[in-house]
């Protein structure tokens, strides 16, 4: 029996948030079962258009409730809730502060969902959204005892993965260029339309950003297998879906028919790759998916045998790379 009564979403009003609360709606089984509380700071006693419910403040969340606790905030946020909610209560993350907690299960249901068993956690972490997309593509080798001895990724990221002000800003530049304005850069600090840069998070002490070095570490952690990764992180002027090209080198061979029953046996991912056509993956092609797109799919040959492969990848970061990784987690810990 379910020992939960609330499911409370914590940033409720922002990207992540609202598309959680398009996969609730969905489930009859969920809304007649539990009570959502919606919370938002920004938008208090306001009220959601998708659930005609209101929005209320941190503060209003009675810790004493046993509940599922989806933050799709900050990291403030989830160390206020892991500090505060009792002994009964879970929290899904969808923030970054506890994903590399050596205490703390990093989790891809279709993935590693077995790994809850081994940590005696009340916070369950949802990985990065690039990591999330990439793991979809290499989980089939792994399980299929193809292991990986290297891997080369570089990420083109929309501005939805900057959440709601980042979007924003991207859409306010693309009306200002148009109208020959000068560009609003608060939130971006340059020019977003029309450019492309290193991914905006810091760099840190090995010269790779944050963003990169959550490539290597959360999907090593995620397989809990060394894999050796070498990152690079851009941002794109696209709207949702974040691409990623990808050039895995395997320890063994593998045939391009072979890679193809693989994907296509994942219910996780779409194969894309009409040559004759050209007909590949896009960052739109993804949009309002839980798909892996993956297409262009190449021997790499300059490596022997045939050990080496090149593939692009595009997925939908708000979705598959958050709110729905976060939306399985809470549907299995409820039906487990």
């Amino acid at each position: 029996m379910c020992i939960f009564k609330d499911i409370v979403i914590i940033g409720a009003s922002g990207l992540v948030g609202n598309e959680f609360i398009k996969l609730l709606i969905k489930n009859k089984n969920i809304l007649d079962n539990f009570t959502i509380k919606l919370i938002s700071n920004n938008y208090i006693n306001s009220y959601c258009s998708i659930l005609n419910l209101q929005y209320y403040s941190m503060s209003s969340i009675d810790y004493s409730i046993n509940s599922i606790f989806i933050n799709c905030a900050n990291n403030e946020q989830a160390k206020i809730i892991k500090l505060n909610m009792n002994s009964n209560s879970l929290l899904i993350d969808n923030s970054s502060e506890f994903r590399m907690d050596t205490n703390t299960p990093l989790i891809i249901p279709e993935i590693n969902f077995d790994h809850i068993q081994k940590y005696n956690s009340q916070v369950i972490s949802n990985p990065n959204c690039s990591t999330i997309i990439m793991s979809m593509l290499i989980n089939p080798f792994i399980k299929n005892n193809y292991l990986i001895k290297r891997i080369v990724v570089s990420t083109y990221q929309s501005a939805s993965g900057a959440g709601k002000e980042g979007l924003e800003e991207l859409e306010t530049q693309t009306k200002q260029y148009v109208n020959n304005h000068e560009l609003k850069t608060i939130f971006w600090k340059q020019q977003y339309i029309h450019n492309v840069f290193v991914h905006n998070s810091n760099i840190e002490n090995n010269f790779y950003c944050n963003e990169e070095n959550k490539l290597i570490y959360e999907t090593q952690k995620i397989f809990n297998y060394p894999i050796p990764i070498s990152p690079t992180c851009i941002r794109v002027p696209v709207l949702r879906s974040h691409c990623e090209s990808i050039n895995i080198q395997f320890n063994n061979d593998i045939s391009y028919d072979k890679i193809i029953d693989f994907i296509n046996n994942e219910n996780t991912l779409q194969l894309i790759d009409d040559k004759n056509s050209h007909l590949f993956p896009t960052s739109i092609s993804s949009n309002n998916s839980h798909l892996v797109q993956v297409g262009h799919i190449r021997h790499d040959t300059t490596i022997d045998g045939y050990k080496g492969w090149n593939f692009w990848i595009s997925s939908d970061q708000i979705l598959r790379g958050a709110a729905y990784n976060a939306y399985l987690i809470m549907i299995k810990i409820i039906n487990y």
